[in-house]
C-alpha cells in the first residue's frame, strides 16, 4: 500500500475525529451530527475553490445551513406541515448543488438536514443549534483559505509543467519518427488544469488575471501537442520545432518560479520574420504557428504578472444573460434538465420517506430517509446499481457487527471497533464496501450499551423499504437517464460552438469580450469530460473519437479568436474573412471542397503571415466540422 496515502488518510482521519470532538464539546451532543456534515463538506469542498471571493461563498454557505436548519425545525412541527417543508426544503438543496458539468455538492447538505429531522432539539436549544450551522459554514471557509490559497499556482503549474514535459517527448519522439497518438493524458491534465481556471471566477464569470493568462497557456500547449502529432517532417517543421524546444523550456522555467534572461518579444519578431522569408503555405504547419505566437504572449504576459496582481478581476463587459439560470426558470421552464429531475425525484421519495417514518411513528426510521438519499442517483443507470450493493452490504454489515458485539460486551472495546472501522473506510473506494463500513458504524454506535440484535434486524428492514421507494422513484418519478445527459450535453456542446464562432465575428468587427469565449472554452472541456464519464459507463467506445474531434475543433476556434483580437485582421481581408466565419457559424453539412481550394489559393498569393495564419485557421475549422459532421451521420 502507497506510503502516502496511509499517511494521508491516517492525518484526516485523526483530524476528523478531533474536529467532531471539539465541536461536540463546543455546541453539545445534540448538534455532534451537524459537526459530522460539516467536517464531510469541507473535505468535499476541496476539491472546489472558493477562495477567489471568500466573504461572497461563507454568507452564501451561512444562508444555506440556517435555510436548511430552519426548515427541519418547522418540518417537525406538525406531520402534513413537514410533507410540504420537506419537499421544499430538499428540492432546492438538491437544485442548487447538483451540477450538470462537476461532481454534485448536494449530499452532505441534504444528510445535515435528515440529520437535523431525526435530532429535533427543544425551543431553547434552537439558537445553539442555528449558531453551529453558522460556524459549520465558516469553518468551511476558513479551511479553503488555508489549504487552497494560490491553488493555480501550487497544483495548476506542476499541471502544466508535466504538460510541458508531454510535450518535449512528443517533438523528439517525432524527431525520431516515432508514431505517438495518444492525447489521453494531456487532456486529462488540461481538463483538470481548466477545472482550477473555472472554480476561481468572481460572481462566476470573470477571470482572474492569473486565470486568464494560463488558460490561454493552456490552450497553447494543448494544440501544440496535436500539431507535432498532424504535421509532416519538413526543413520548414525541423526548424519551427528547434524553436519550440526552447520556447517549451523557457516557459517550463518560469511556471517553475526561475528567471529567465530574454527579450521574448525580440526572439518573437525574429522567429516569425524567419518563418515570413520562408514563405510557409502548409495548412497544419501555419497553425502550428498560430499556437507557437500564443505560446510566446503568453509567456511574456505570464513572466510580467505580478504576484500580486495574480487574483486581479477586470471586470470587463456584462454578464451574459444566457448564463444566468434561475431557479424559476426550470420550474416553468425546462422539466427535462439534470438538475429539475434529480430534484424532484429526491425531494418527492425522501418525503414520502418521512411520512411513512411520523404516520407509524418509527423510532429508527430515518434509515428509511438516509437509504432513499443514498440511493436516488442523478443518473439512473448509477441509482440502479447501487441498490443491490446496498442492500446486500447492510445485511453483511449488520452480521459483522452482530457477531462483533456478541463477543466483546465492554463498551471501550465496542468504541475501538467502531473507530478502527471508521479508519478503514477511509481506504474503500468501492460502494458496497463502504456501506459496510457505515453499517457498522451505525448499527453498533446506536448499539454502543445495548443489545445489538433488534437494532440489526430493524434496520435491515428500514433499508429495504428505503431501497424499495428509491427504486419506484429512480424508474417512474422524473427518471433521467445515460442517454438523455449525453443529450442534453451535445446540445450544450453545439451550442457553446456556436457562440464560439460568433464570438470570432464580433472581434473581427472590432466587438471584444474575451471573458465569454474563455468560459466557453472552459464550458466545453467540462462538457467533454462528462460525456467520457458517460461513454464509459455505457460502454460506448464510437463516440470516443467524436470528442476527440471536437475538442480539436474549439480548440483551433479559441486560438483564432485569441489571434484575431492580438494581431488583428489586415483591412485588405477583412471583408472576406467576415465571410468565411459567417460560413462556420452557418454550416449545415454542405460540400466544402471548393471553399477550401479558394481559401488555400488565397494562402499562396498573400505575402503576409499573419493573414496566411488566420485563413489556415479558418480552413481547419471548416473541415473539423464536416469531419464532425460525418461522424455524427455514422454513429
Amino acid at each position: 500500500m502507497n506510503k502516502k496515502l496511509i499517511i494521508s488518510n491516517s492525518l484526516t482521519f485523526i483530524f476528523v475525529v478531533v474536529f467532531v470532538v471539539i465541536f461536540k464539546s463546543m455546541f453539545g451532543e445534540e448538534n455532534t451530527l451537524i459537526g459530522v456534515t460539516t467536517i464531510t463538506a469541507t473535505l468535499m469542498f476541496l476539491g472546489k475553490d472558493l477562495t477567489i471571493s471568500p466573504i461572497r461563498n461563507a454568507i452564501r454557505l451561512i444562508l444555506l445551513n440556517l435555510f436548511i436548519g430552519i426548515c427541519a425545525i418547522l418540518a417537525v412541527k406538525h406531520i402534513y406541515l413537514g410533507i410540504v417543508v420537506n419537499f421544499i426544503a430538499l428540492f432546492i438543496v438538491s437544485y442548487a448543488l447538483c451540477y450538470n458539468l462537476e461532481s454534485p455538492m448536494y449530499f452532505p447538505f441534504t444528510l445535515q438536514y435528515l440529520f437535523l429531522l431525526s435530532a429535533p432539539v427543544s425551543a431553547e436549544q434552537i439558537p445553539k443549534r442555528l449558531i453551529a450551522l453558522v460556524f459549520g459554514a465558516i469553518f468551511i471557509i476558513l479551511i479553503q483559505l488555508i489549504v487552497n490559497k494560490d491553488k493555480i499556482s501550487k497544483s495548476g503549474n506542476k499541471i502544466l509543467t508535466n504538460v510541458c514535459d508531454l510535450i518535449l517527448g512528443k517533438i523528439e519522439n517525432f524527431e525520431n519518427n516515432y508514431i505517438d497518438d495518444e492525447n489521453l493524458e494531456i487532456e486529462s491534465k488540461i481538463n483538470a488544469f481548466r477545472k482550477m481556471v473555472y472554480d476561481k471566477r468572481e460572481v462566476d464569470f470573470y477571470l482572474t488575471e492569473e486565470g486568464r493568462i494560463k488558460l490561454n497557456l493552456s490552450a497553447a500547449l494543448e494544440n501544440t501537442y496535436y500539431m507535432i502529432g498532424a504535421i509532416e517532417k519538413s526543413p520548414d517543421v525541423l526548424f519551427i520545432l528547434n524553436n519550440l524546444k526552447e520556447l517549451i523550456n523557457n516557459t517550463k522555467n518560469v511556471l517553475e518560479g526561475k528567471d529567465i534572461d530574454k527579450d521574448l518579444c525580440k526572439e518573437k519578431y525574429i522567429f516569425l520574420q524567419e518563418c515570413e522569408d520562408r514563405n510557409i503555405n502548409e495548412l497544419l504547419v501555419l497553425q502550428l504557428l498560430d499556437s507557437i505566437v500564443l505560446l510566446q504572449d503568453t509567456l511574456y504576459e505570464l513572466k510580467n504578472l505580478k504576484k500580486e496582481n495574480y487574483n486581479l478581476v477586470k471586470s470587463v463587459g456584462d454578464i451574459p444573460s444566457n448564463t444566468k439560470e434561475s431557479l424559476f426558470k426550470y420550474v416553468v421552464g425546462d422539466h427535462r434538465s439534470l438538475k429539475y429531475c434529480y430534484a424532484m425525484r429526491v425531494a418527492i421519495a425522501i418525503s414520502i420517506g418521512g411520512y411513512i417514518k411520523d404516520l407509524f411513528n418509527i423510532s429508527e426510521g430515518r434509515w428509511i430517509m438516509f437509504t432513499i438519499l443514498s440511493l436516488v442517483n442523478p443518473i439512473y443507470e448509477v441509482s440502479k446499481n447501487k441498490t443491490k450493493d446496498r442492500v446486500l452490504s447492510t445485511i453483511i454489515g449488520s452480521v459483522i457487527v452482530l457477531a462483533l458485539f456478541s463477543i466483546f460486551k465492554d463498551t471501550t472495546i465496542r468504541s475501538i471497533i467502531l473507530m478502527i472501522t471508521g479508519y478503514i473506510s477511509g481506504y474503500l473506494k468501492q460502494y458496497k464496501y463502504s456501506i459496510i463500513c457505515v453499517t457498522i458504524s451505525a448499527v453498533g454506535s446506536a448499539a454502543l450499551v445495548g443489545d445489538v440484535s433488534g437494532l440489526t434486524v430493524d434496520r435491515i428492514l428500514l433499508v429495504i423499504l428505503g431501497a424499495i421507494i428509491a427504486i419506484i422513484a429512480n424508474k417512474f418519478i422524473f427518471p433521467y437517464k445515460l442517454q438523455d445527459s449525453n443529450d442534453e450535453l451535445e446540445v450544450m456542446y453545439s451550442s457553446a460552438v456556436i457562440e464560439m464562432l460568433k464570438e470570432i465575428q464580433k472581434a473581427v468587427e472590432g466587438i471584444k469580450e474575451p471573458h465569454i469565449m474563455k468560459n466557453l472554452l472552459i464550458k466545453t472541456s467540462l462538457i467533454e469530460e462528462r460525456l467520457k464519464l458517460n461513454n464509459q459507463i455505457l460502454d460506448i467506445s464510437s463516440y470516443d473519437k467524436l470528442v476527440k474531434e471536437q475538442r480539436f475543433l474549439v480548440t483551433n476556434i479559441y486560438e483564432l479568436y485569441i489571434w484575431i483580437i492580438r494581431e488583428k485582421v489586415n483591412p485588405e481581408y477583412i471583408k472576406y474573412v467576415l465571410r468565411d466565419i459567417k460560413q462556420l457559424i452557418d454550416y449545415k453539412d454542405e460540400p466544402i471542397e471548393n471553399r477550401i481550394d479558394e481559401i488555400k489559393s488565397h494562402i499562396r498569393v498573400v505575402k503576409d503571415l499573419k493573414t496566411k495564419i488566420t485563413l489556415s485557421s479558418i480552413t481547419i475549422i471548416l473541415k473539423e466540422l464536416k469531419k464532425i459532421s460525418d461522424m455524427k451521420k455514422s454513429i
